[in-house]
């Protein structure tokens, strides 16, 4: 009698076990933006996780504000959005876990939020005509983003390397611009091979470009041929390389969370960053981009010569600081510029206007310091490479904004 009733109790132990809920950490499942009025949208970010919420905002990802708390419904609108103006939104369940969103009032982003809105997955795909693999509506991913990411559909525009701000003026990105994505065949004479991407990964936009670079990350070039690296792969390069384009990822610009840089060997990545929509702040650009950590592990991923610490530039290089990466040849026994390291140099600590990362809490060196992802207008071809190498300042004035010698 005793072990009957010893089971009846288990089997009830497990029966009011499995009615217990499951707590996970929050999840964010969509952001939706609904359009108000020429200047204002409201944006509504639909979350999961162990109630009560809290709800804060931010302009840049780095200041927080607290919105709402106690917070026991699973979605938050935010009203009153100025449009092309970033929102951040950070929610933070019971349990203490936290997600973040992002809203581009007064547009919807297609990059994810699927679960909300299936739609989304038209924008890209179609399901009996693809013109490309995995049912795209392009032959590749260069021409099928270039037809949003135009100044059409997008509030940033990658071939001219501008970004919509509020009032609906221009501003110049970052990133730089990609050009008319002209292949080597049709570059007009004299101009540098480095400002062309290769056969067939042409755009099939049909908007002005205006904005003529100096070179560019050459779309459709094989990645065994980045300066600094040792990738195999001969698959040509895309905007998907770089990029999420189902918004999976957790870093800035949906930058992949995983770089596959060989055939046997992919790097993850933890790459944060915000950008702020204030010009005043941004030193040129239409956005002020806070760079917070992670930076040189994207870019040395491909580039993995060029991930040198403090020191490198008067200690002739021997290994590479990536782990699993020989150093090449090339470099092997050369000086190389430090690179995620203190901007300070013979006792002193520089200034500068162009990006650092900040996320130590000391401005520090990195790639995107003296150069642009996607390509530059500058000019003054580097005496090593004979090309722009998406410089940030005309000649090496890189050089001078830091060390003003």
């Amino acid at each position: 009698m005793a072990k009957q009733k010893i089971t009846v109790l288990f089997t009830a132990l497990l029966m009011f076990a499995a009615a217990l809920p499951v707590w996970a950490a929050v999840t964010i499942e969509g952001v939706y933006t609904n359009y108000e009025s020429p200047s204002t949208s409201s944006a509504t970010v639909y979350y999961q996780g162990t109630p009560p919420f809290t709800i804060y905002s931010s302009p840049d990802g780095q200041d927080w504000v607290l919105r709402a708390s106690g917070v026991n419904v699973y979605s938050y609108i935010y009203t009153g959005c100025t449009n092309y103006v970033n929102y951040y939104f950070k929610i933070q369940d019971n349990l203490g876990s936290t997600a973040l969103a992002l809203a581009f009032p007064p547009d919807n982003n297609p990059h994810g939020s699927f679960k909300f809105n299936t739609s989304y997955c038209a924008a890209c795909h179609v399901t009996h005509a693809g013109s490309g693999i995995y049912l795209m509506k392009s032959p590749n991913a260069v021409a099928l983003c270039t037809t949003c990411h135009d100044g059409t559909q997008s509030k940033y525009d990658v071939m001219n390397g501008k970004v919509k701000l509020p009032g609906g003026d221009w501003g110049e990105t970052s990133g730089g611009p990609f050009g008319a994505l002209r292949t080597e065949a049709d570059l007009p004479a004299g101009e540098s091979v480095e400002s062309a991407v290769y056969t067939g990964y042409t755009s099939e936009s049909t908007q002005p470009v205006t904005n003529s670079p100096t070179s560019i990350h050459n779309l459709g070039r094989a990645f065994n041929t980045a300066p600094g690296g040792v990738s195999d792969k001969e698959a040509g390069m895309g905007c998907e390389s770089c990029h999420d384009p189902h918004g999976n990822s957790r870093n800035f610009r949906n930058l992949k969370n995983t770089i596959k840089v060989t055939d046997t060997l992919s790097v993850d990545i933890n790459f944060q960053a915000f950008a702020e929509t204030d010009p005043a702040k941004s030193s040129g650009y239409g956005e002020n981009v806070t760079y917070n950590t992670g930076s040189i592990y994207f870019c040395s991923a491909c580039h993995s010569d060029y991930n040198q610490a403090s020191g490198s530039g008067s200690t002739a290089a021997t290994s590479t600081n990536q782990p699993g990466f020989p150093l090449t040849a090339s470099s092997m026994n050369k000086f190389i510029h430090a690179v995620n390291t203190p901007l300070y140099f013979e006792g002193e600590y520089l200034t500068t206007s162009l990006p650092v990362e900040v996320g130590t809490g000391i401005n520090t060196v990195v790639c995107l310091s003296c150069h642009h992802s996607h390509g530059t207008a500058r000019t003054g071809a580097s005496q090593l490479t004979g090309s722009t190498a998406l410089i940030r300042i005309d000649d090496q004035g890189v050089c001078q904004e830091c060390h003003k010698k």
